[in-house]
């Protein structure tokens, strides 16, 4: 009698808006902070534009800080499509679902890590810490890309 071993819940689809969202937490703290900083004196008509605006006019730490989270988040936007085409393909191609949830959930912890690094390393050379853990976060979407590129032409 053959027996089916019954596989993980694949949540690797609900991990595309938590990516997302991750995202989002420099941007809400940049965001935050500045409004703070300024005494709500900042644009919201142009918020593009308020980082070079409050450049001189904020403490030069403050407003580094500030410059490093939007940097994080611009980051995140960057990479965000790559992840998703990575779950995208991995589900079409049927990878497993073991795998896949393995993938989201390391590519979660990388870009977590790589946000907190982003916006707390101030010293150029500690620096290249935050490029490796970079390289890392995004080679985990790219080897599942190619994994289910070879999957699809089996």
């Amino acid at each position: 009698m053959a027996t089916s071993i019954p596989t993980p819940y694949n949540w690797s689809i609900q991990s595309i808006p938590m990516a997302f969202g991750l995202g989002l937490v420099p941007h809400l703290y940049f965001t935050g902070r500045l409004i703070l900083a300024t005494k709500g004196k900042n644009s919201t008509a142009m918020p593009r534009t308020n980082l070079d605006t409050w450049k001189g006019k904020l403490p030069e730490a403050l407003w580094c800080q500030l410059a490093r989270a939007r940097g994080a988040h611009i980051n995140s936007l960057e990479v965000f499509p790559l992840f998703a085409a990575a779950v995208l393909a991995g589900k079409a191609a049927k990878l497993p679902a073991s795998d896949l949830n393995s993938m989201a959930l390391t590519f979660l912890g990388a870009r977590t890590l790589y946000m907190a690094l982003y916006m707390t390393i101030t010293n150029d050379t500690v620096a290249y810490a935050r490029t490796g853990v970079y390289a890392w976060s995004i080679g985990i979407p790219l080897v599942t890309l190619w994994r289910a590129g070879q999957q699809a032409s089996v």
